[in-house]
């Protein structure tokens, strides 16, 4: 494998049309997920009832949030209403916990001049009952979309991703350093962006111009990119990830094409789904057993298959749970583990479905 590094204090100004490097991809065939087995009738419940795509979920203590293509909803817990508290309806973008009830979300720009002005970047310290609306200069003088955020309260940082653009910030959200790629750069965009602390790195990847899909990762202590281009063949991307919480050189991220994982920081790779054609995995979660949850995305419609699939091995095997015949609008954007006093919940937020759940138990994870 061969990675190619870069120094990410140097910003390069062109376009972003290839990621930098890559790797090669495993020598080793990885066999497909076992087949999916029959679940129980009448395993998944509904906890937002909505013609709504639901592509973030958070907790934050016993309250969750949501971020969906009309706005940020929020509930005090699992057995409260969900309320629309978005400071304007629009696309969300992003969303920041800085602290409890104090949150940061980036919208999508409309309107005929959308860069005309900084992307919309709010700010709440009450659960979104009130917004003020923050004057930041992520993108310089262009204007950048903001397609992502994360917040590292060990450091006070809040990390920013656009359509090649990889910049930080404080919790105030005010003026932002480009750490990586470049505010103007024609890109389908980056989706992916996990900080790992514990490890002094943060992961980001996403898609360059020419469906080329990437994942890189920054490290705090110097600056340096390490990139992978070619983990799963074009054209693919990166989304969601999980670093694992109790073994901290383990990390997976879901791509379009599979799952990679990584047991030493990416060192090496594996692909335990293999090449997984036209198939997107948005997310992936774990429970306090350690189990770990994905699902699966088809972008050719709302009407899809609902797969569940988990591994009980710590990512080495994954059981396929097919929840279709009870869900008509299967494609899963998020995802988010609730636990309950009698059951965990897997909450899945849908495309164009609002936001099903199902209890853990009732699935196969080997």
């Amino acid at each position: 494998m061969t990675l190619i590094t870069k120094t990410s204090i140097t910003v390069v100004v062109s376009l972003f049309l290839t990621a930098c490097g890559g790797s090669s991809s495993p020598n080793t065939p990885t066999p497909p997920p076992s087949p999916p087995p029959t679940p129980p009738s009448g395993v998944v419940n509904t906890v937002y009832d909505a013609q709504i795509t639901v592509e973030k979920l958070y907790l934050d203590g016993d309250a969750q949030l949501a971020g969906a293509t009309d706005g940020f909803y929020w509930r005090a817990n699992a057995e409260a209403s969900w309320e629309n508290r978005s400071p304007v309806d629009a696309y969300v973008r992003g969303i920041a916990i800085i602290a409890p009830s104090h949150y940061i979300v980036a919208l999508q720009p409309d309107g005929e001049s959308p860069y005309s002005e900084p992307a919309p970047l709010y700010v709440t310290q009450d659960s979104g009952a009130s917004w003020n609306r923050i004057n930041h200069d992520f993108g310089g003088s262009d204007h950048a979309p903001i397609y992502g955020l994360s917040y590292d309260q060990s450091s006070d940082s809040l990390y920013g991703i656009g359509m090649a653009a990889f910049a930080v910030s404080n919790s105030s959200a005010t003026h932002w350093t480009l750490l990586d790629g470049d505010w103007d750069s024609i890109a389908t965009g980056l989706h992916l962006i996990e900080p790992h602390p514990s490890q002094n790195i943060v992961w980001f990847g996403g898609q360059g111009a020419i469906e080329n899909g990437y994942l890189s990762r920054y490290s705090t202590v110097d600056g340096q990119v390490t990139t992978w281009s070619d983990l799963f063949p074009n054209p693919s991307t990166y989304f969601g990830g999980l670093i694992h919480p109790s073994d901290t050189q383990t990390v997976i991220f879901g791509a379009e094409g599979g799952l990679a994982l990584s047991r030493d920081n990416g060192a090496t790779w594996e692909k335990p789904l293999g090449d997984v054609d036209y198939t997107f995995y948005w997310d992936i979660v774990i429970d306090e057993n350690g189990t770990l949850y994905t699902a699966s995305y088809d972008k050719s419609g709302a009407e899809q298959p609902l797969e569940v699939l988990c591994s009980s091995d710590n990512g080495a095997n994954w059981h396929s749970n097919d929840l279709s015949d009870e869900v008509a609008k299967g494609g899963v954007k998020s995802l988010m583990i609730v636990e309950l006093d009698t059951s965990t919940e897997l909450y899945l937020g849908l495309w164009d479905n609002g936001i099903k759940s199902v209890a853990t138990s009732d699935l196969d994870c080997g």
